[in-house]
């Protein structure tokens, strides 16, 4: 059988230490709009790289919301 060392006691500083640490974490954690923010930037950076994807899914956004517009509108008319 082996003995075990006692584990030695963390100073009150390290106490502290870990305790910020560990509420820093859960900060971040529960933060959802820095969350947020930090994703829309991320979404952001991510468009800039890419800018001919994002216009050709915006100019087809653009014209199936065109579409349905002048549907309903034609609709309504007669």
């Amino acid at each position: 059988m082996t003995d075990r060392q006692p584990e030695p006691e963390l100073s009150i500083a390290e106490q502290r230490a870990a305790l910020a640490s560990t509420v820093d974490a859960l900060h971040r954690k529960v933060d959802v709009p820095a969350r947020a923010n930090a994703g829309a930037r991320h979404e952001l950076d991510r468009v800039r790289q890419q800018p001919r994807g994002v216009a050709a899914a915006a100019l087809v956004t653009a014209f199936v919301v065109a579409y349905f517009a002048v549907r309903q509108r034609r609709r309504h008319n007669h």
